[in-house]
């Protein structure tokens, strides 16, 4: 008897659809991270060059980040001392706008920045530190944090982190139930309902 051979093996074929589905599943290799990410430039990265009028040339490294090229043309040669310690690379950061007032009263209180500031490097400078850069902070108007290196800035900010939670969780709790308080002992007030607090939410 003729037999109808040998029983084939059964053969799964995959479609285009499995196929994708199979792709799309597929472990990816990881990806490099980004590099550190640097101030956002302003000017033209390159170089800085002053020229005196005796064509002495004197250049230097101008990073993207800084805001203004010092290049000049045709300074006269006892002046340029004076320019290149006046060369000052810099980036502004904006601060909080909070009503501040010199005066014991709160009407006279007007809108300005706190804790605004710049990247700041002066080439040039005669305090080697400030060579390279550094961050300076205006606390409020006339109140500055100076010259912070990366180890430092990092101190200031956990320290305002840290200022930032004592105040929501321990100043806000106790100003509510001190509001609260007040108004429960003013006999001359008609009781009112408690107005909900905002919370900030906590960070992730």
């Amino acid at each position: 008897m003729t037999g109808a051979g040998p029983a084939a093996t059964p053969h799964i074929r995959r479609t285009e659809k499995e196929t994708e589905i199979n792709k799309q599943h597929t472990t990816q290799a990881p990806q490099p991270q980004p590099p550190v990410e640097q101030p956002k430039p302003w000017s033209t990265p390159g170089s800085w060059t002053i020229t005196t009028t005796t064509g002495l040339a004197t250049s230097g490294y101008l990073p993207e980040w800084a805001e203004d090229d010092p290049s000049e043309a045709a300074v006269p040669p006892d002046l340029l001392p004076a320019r290149l310690a006046a060369i000052n690379h810099r980036n502004l950061f904006e601060g909080a706008m909070m009503p501040l007032t010199a005066t014991d009263r709160r009407s006279d209180a007007e809108e300005d920045a706190v804790f605004e500031g710049s990247i700041d490097c002066n080439p040039y400078d005669a305090d080697t530190h400030l060579r390279a850069p550094v961050v300076n902070i205006q606390v409020c108007l006339g109140r500055w944090i100076l010259g912070l290196n990366p180890r430092e800035l990092t101190d200031i900010a956990l320290k305002l982190r840290a200022q930032a939670d004592r105040l929501h969780d321990e100043v806000l709790p106790a100003l509510i139930a001190a509001r609260d308080d007040w108004a429960t002992h003013q006999p001359h007030r008609p009781p009112t309902a408690v107005t909900p607090h905002p919370r900030i939410a906590p960070r992730p």
